[in-house]
This record gives structure tokens, sequence and C-alpha cells, in this order.
């Protein structure tokens, strides 16, 4: 079993095979280099890259973040007359929102959540009446 870029080929199958079938697919459908295609049933599709089909990227945001967002999406719904925003939309507005005064300002705000968010108390790491798990021996 041969591998070609990460792929494993087939017994009998060479990587010179490979480069000549993708050459005749080439000539038979509209093949762009780079792009992503997907075969189904027998058919190959073009993948469309998540963030242009609505113009939102993937960004890790916190739980706590995301959950305000959610509850202020479903504040929202009466006054938006029954939409109800995705609370991706109700981020992008909080983050435009901070962004849009003096950058001092923002920076003073964004640096407060950040001092906050960092000087919590660590939760207790053992429970009243389950005894602490037994500590890795030391070294001599």
């Amino acid at each position: 079993m041969k591998t070609m870029d990460g792929m494993d080929l087939k017994p009998g199958v060479s990587p010179d095979d490979v480069t000549a079938l993708i050459q005749t697919l080439r000539g038979m459908v509209n093949l762009e280099e780079g792009e992503l295609y997907t075969l189904r049933k027998g058919q190959l599709h073009h993948v469309v890259p998540r963030e242009d089909e609505s113009g939102l990227r993937r960004i890790k945001v916190m739980e706590e973040a995301y959950d305000a967002a959610q509850q202020a999406a479903r504040r929202l719904r009466r006054s938006l007359r029954g939409y109800r925003p995705d609370p991706a939309l109700v981020i992008s507005a909080s983050v435009m929102h901070v962004l849009s005064g003096s950058e001092a300002e923002a920076d003073a705000m964004i640096l407060a959540y950040l001092q906050r968010l960092f000087m919590r108390p660590e939760p207790a790491t053992s429970t009243p009446g389950v005894p602490d798990a037994p500590s890795a021996p030391t070294a001599p």
C-alpha cells in the first residue's frame, strides 16, 4: 500500500496512475487548483467554505458570552417582531459597539473584562466528604 500525500493507494495502483486520473478528470470537469471537492453518489461536488456562505466566521467564544448573547437574542425577539437574531450577530453587534468609541475606551473595556476573567478565584479542587486523590510520589 503506497501513500500519496497522506492518501493510501490500493494495491496495484501507483502515484502515476492517480496523477493520470486527475488529469483526465480535469479534462472532463472544471476542477480548480486548491478547491475542495467531495464524492457523493459517484458525483464530484464542489465544497463551498462555510465562511463564504453567510459572512460568519467560526471563532471560539466563552460559554458565558454565548449564553449572554442567547439571552439577549431572546429579549430582542419582541422588539424585532418575532425575529430572534442568531447569538453570533448579537456578539458581533456587541463587539462593534465597544469598538465604535475611541480606541482608549474600547481597550479599557476589554482590559477590564480580561482582568475580571483572570482574577476569578479558582474553583475548589476538593469536594466535602470525598477524599482527595493521592498525590504523585515525589523523587527523593
